[in-house]
């Protein structure tokens, strides 16, 4: 059964602004290539994708966004569903993959979209359902379309909560400013964003660059994450952290709790030990 009824579980206007963000940052270049395989690596911490068959395995990416984790999941499967709901991104992702027989494109949302359910191998969703009014009906809706023992692997905003009193502080003051620019004509929404990559992400990565460099521990500098990242990374994630009205953070309780709601087994729930936080995956249950 599939389920293509209205779904109540989004919010219009933060699709759109995504759509938007991925119809800029399409990662058609090839400059960026090489950051992004990292990154998809540290994504992929918590499972091992070379268990699943190439030639029969099926996997989706719910929230593709421009397509560039559909793109490095596609070796492994036999068909990858690329879901997003957004005009700007679903543009994107037809042209880009519309010669390749392995990725299917669906214009559909997280709780109203035609995958089957118990059909998955694998369900993906990276920095996506945070996103969502209600993230843990978003995490059942994923759950329905998972088979049985299938995995789910996962990235949501972290709140915090292994971080020193300092950095929770400069949080506060950050999502002020979220607050504000959230809220601009997108082109001024892009603008600031791209302003605060120049000025604020990429010295402080520079400086954490350097940090590691002379030996430092640089795992609480602010932005350190970013050290070895391209500066269109930076501009997008940027516009990714300051362009949304809607965002939420959790506990690694609190995704605990929502996982087991949705019929997985908490004894295979695994949180990656490395940025970035939370990265889990986790079985169905059987």
């Amino acid at each position: 059964m599939n389920h293509q009824g209205k779904d109540e579980n989004l919010d219009q206007g933060v699709i759109d602004s995504f759509g938007h963000e991925w119809a800029a940052f399409d990662y058609t270049e090839t400059e960026t290539a090489q950051a992004l395989d990292a990154q998809f690596l540290a994504y992929c911490a918590p499972i091992d994708l070379g268990q699943f068959d190439p030639a029969k395995a099926v996997a989706a990416d719910f929230g593709a966004g421009s397509g560039r984790w559909s793109s490095r999941l596609a070796p492994y499967f036999s068909l990858v569903y690329a879901l997003e709901p957004s005009d700007g991104a679903s543009t994107v992702l037809k042209k880009k993959f519309a010669d390749d027989a392995t990725i299917k494109v669906l214009q559909e949302t997280v709780g109203a979209n035609s995958i089957p359910d118990a059909s998955l191998d694998l369900a993906m969703s990276l920095g996506v359902l945070h996103h969502i009014p209600d993230t843990g009906l978003a995490i059942k809706d994923v759950s329905r379309a998972i088979k049985p023992g299938g995995y789910f692997l996962c990235y949501l905003y972290y709140s915090l909560e292994n971080k020193p009193v300092y950095y929770r502080m400069i949080f506060k003051g950050v999502n002020l400013v979220r607050g504000i620019i959230s809220n601009l004509p997108q082109r001024l929404k892009r603008l600031s964003a791209t302003i605060i990559a120049s000025v604020v992400y990429w010295p402080l990565a520079r400086i954490s660059k350097l940090l590691t460099k002379i030996g430092k521990d640089t795992s609480n500098f602010p932005l350190h994450h970013y050290a070895d990242m391209p500066f269109v990374m930076l501009a997008n994630d940027a516009l990714d952290r300051f362009g949304t009205t809607l965002e939420q953070r959790f506990s690694k309780a609190q995704i605990t709790e929502m996982v087991r709601a949705a019929d997985f087994d908490i004894s295979t729930l695994k949180f990656s030990d490395s940025e970035p936080f939370w990265t889990f995956a986790v079985q169905k249950n059987s």
